[in-house]
Parts: structure tokens; C-alpha cells; sequence
């Protein structure tokens, strides 16, 4: 997920991705960005690995299911304090059918319009 201006959005754009990681990086250690160039020693780490299989990242964007929804909520921990939505991992694991129907819509429109709401 990224956050360009106070959109956030999930990218797999290529060049989107490098602007965004460039900005990130130059501004990330609070000196001012200038407007350089990364080395030429250093661009080939920016480059896609052929060691990496570029296929695993194919179904990324997939729609969630209600069995992997299922499968990663049984899975979180109990005891833990909420987060800012004040929603613990136990209110999650004991709402019924329907609320589980309507989080996983509302997860699957997140990753369909590549958009994650901060609030």
C-alpha cells in the first residue's frame, strides 16, 4: 500500500512503484529531496531479478475468498489489544456469516479499486 498525497493505494505499476520508492527514499531521512539521479552502480539492484519468478505475484490481487478469510482469521492471536478501530481479533472470529460476507466484499472492493480508506 502507498499513500501519494492522502490517497492511499495498492500499485503494481512498474514506474509508479520506482517514483514512489524514490520519493520515499529521498525524503525518509528528513533532508529536503533533490532531484538525482541513482548511481549507475546502484541501478541494477532497482532492476526485476530473473532469480525471482515473477509468478508468484499473479494472483496477488486475486479476490479474497471466504475460505482464506476464514483460514487467516482463525489464525490471529487472542488477547491482543484493538488497533484504531477499536476492533479486537476476538470481535472478528465471533461475528456471524453475514458480517464475514460483508468484510470480505469490503476488502475485495478495496483491492478492486486499489484504494485502502484511512479512516
Amino acid at each position: 500500500m502507498v499513500t501519494d498525497k492522502e490517497a492511499p493505494y495498492i500499485s503494481t505499476d512498474p514506474s509508479d512503484i520506482e517514483r514512489i520508492a524514490t520519493s520515499h527514499f529521498q525524503s525518509s531521512a528528513g533532508i529536503p529531496p533533490v532531484n538525482i539521479m541513482i548511481p549507475a552502480t546502484w541501478s541494477d539492484e532497482f532492476n526485476p531479478k530473473n532469480h525471482i519468478n515473477a509468478e508468484v505475484y499473479t494472483d496477488l490481487m486475486n479476490p479474497i475468498t471466504a475460505s482464506e478469510f476464514s483460514h487467516i482469521i482463525s489464525g490471529l492471536p487472542t488477547n491482543k489489544a484493538s488497533g484504531l478501530s477499536t476492533i479486537s481479533y476476538e470481535s472478528v472470529k465471533h461475528v456471524g456469516s453475514l458480517c464475514y460476507t460483508i468484510i470480505i466484499k469490503l476488502l475485495n472492493a478495496c483491492l478492486h479499486i486499489t484504494f485502502i480508506p484511512n479512516s
